[in-house]
């Protein structure tokens, strides 16, 4: 019996996939880390680039893809891991680009929005411990120890933390003066359960906002509800 190849960052990188192809393997990546002994942590604390990678770009990306290749678009990707300005290049053919409704060529830009606490939260619960959230987690600075209080949340402030999460980093990507052509990706790690009501209100003020008109496409992720959405 052949043995399953193992699957790295290498096997990705610069290399042309099909859409559906490229999110096989990337799943098939995830399932080989959590299936590993240390799978689970690994995952959790993103401590190496290959876990990092996977999760915040990678996924991502195999989320769009998914979202977007239909009979009249077919898609292809390749991805950098180096450092370059764009993550990947997205190659697109089919009836709907040969109408003009999408380019042939496009890049591709993934991006985290997050609280700068959440790997509190998670280094926390990989140790067994309760966590009560972003909002009351601290580190001593004398023991190291992480601390989580508790934290109740007024009206409306779960929402506006996510937008304010995902405007920081339109904001961001606006300053790198990305081409017309480029679609953005942005991962959402919402900083607690967040309902639909929540949701689409952190919506609401990200699109009052007006920030997302500088791409052609601001594709939102949110993993933890299988969420997508495009601004």
């Amino acid at each position: 019996m052949a043995t399953r190849r193992r699957l790295d960052l290498a096997t990705f990188d610069g290399r042309l996939f099909d859409g559906l192809s490229f999110c096989r393997m990337v799943y098939a990546f995830f399932d080989q880390i959590k299936g590993s002994p240390d799978g689970i942590e690994r995952l959790r604390l993103l401590k190496t680039k290959q876990e990092k990678r996977l999760v915040e770009e990678l996924l991502p990306i195999a989320q769009y893809i998914q979202a977007r290749y239909n009979a009249g678009r077919r898609l292809r990707i390749r991805w950098y891991a180096g450092s370059q300005q764009y993550d990947g290049v997205l190659l697109s053919s089919g009836l709907r680009v040969e109408a003009g409704l999408f380019p042939r060529r496009s890049l591709l830009e993934v991006t985290t929005a997050i609280h700068p606490k959440e790997h509190l939260v998670r280094e926390l619960v990989n140790a067994g411990e309760v966590s009560f959230g972003v909002r009351g987690v601290s580190r001593d600075k004398k023991t190291k120890k992480i601390i989580s209080e508790t934290h109740v949340h007024h009206e409306g402030e779960i929402a506006s933390d996510l937008a304010d999460q995902i405007l920081e980093r339109l904001r961001d990507k606006g300053k790198k003066g990305y081409s017309s052509e480029t679609v953005l990706v942005i991962n959402c790690v919402t900083n607690t359960l967040t309902h639909e009501p929540e949701w689409q209100g952190a919506i609401k003020e990200v699109r009052k906002a007006g920030l997302h008109s500088g791409f052609r496409e601001v594709f939102l992720v949110e993993g933890r509800a299988s969420r997508t959405l495009t601004l």
